[in-house]
Order: C-alpha cells, then sequence, then structure tokens
C-alpha cells in the first residue's frame, strides 16, 4: 500500500508515512468496508476486527471509524471501540504484523 499523499510504501504494521508521517488513510472506505462485509460475512467493526485482516483492511477499518465521527458521531464510534475490543483487535494484528517483518 502507498501513501496516499507522498506514494512512499507503507510499511506493514504502521499507520504513519515513514516520509511524510501521515496517517494511513483509505479515500474508498465506504467500498472497501462493503468488500470486507461480503468477504467475511460480518457487518459489525467488532466482528470484522476479529478476522485475520490484511494491513489495508485495517485502514480501512480505522478510516472508517475516523470517518464515521467526524461525519455525525461525535466520538461515539470511537469510545465504542475503544468499550468492545475492536480497537485492541486491530492494534493487536498491526504488532504482530510489526513483529513478522
Amino acid at each position: 500500500m502507498k501513501c496516499p499523499f507522498c506514494g512512499e510504501n507503507l510499511i506493514e504494521g504502521d499507520l504513519r508515512c515513514p516520509n511524510c508521517r501521515a496517517m494511513a488513510i483509505d479515500f474508498d472506505y465506504l467500498e472497501n468496508m462493503d468488500r470486507m462485509e461480503e468477504k467475511y460475512s460480518k457487518t459489525g467493526l467488532l466482528d470484522l476486527s476479529r478476522e485475520k485482516l490484511t494491513f489495508e483492511e485495517i485502514v480501512t477499518v480505522y478510516t472508517y471509524i475516523e470517518r464515521a465521527d467526524h461525519h455525525g458521531g461525535d466520538g461515539e464510534v470511537s469510545r465504542r471501540c475503544s468499550r468492545d475490543g475492536t480497537f485492541s483487535n486491530l492494534s493487536g494484528q498491526l504488532r504482530e504484523m510489526k513483529n513478522a517483518r
């Protein structure tokens, strides 16, 4: 996956670009969420976070959460993901990817 801002290759497990330090973002997150829901037959963020996701899919979920909060969630989506273990599941998968390098 390439950084959408500077084009540098993103390192799996790191959500920040090593070149420009921008956060990894999926600009097609709505379409990609639909594909993931179909692929895994899951619709909830927590259920999706329990699957063995690719780096790109994890970026999609993080982008979805951030955009949901921005567009009317008032931080509620992030709070729910903190409480229910979604963030913990995703960060665990990112750690595994980092350690596998």
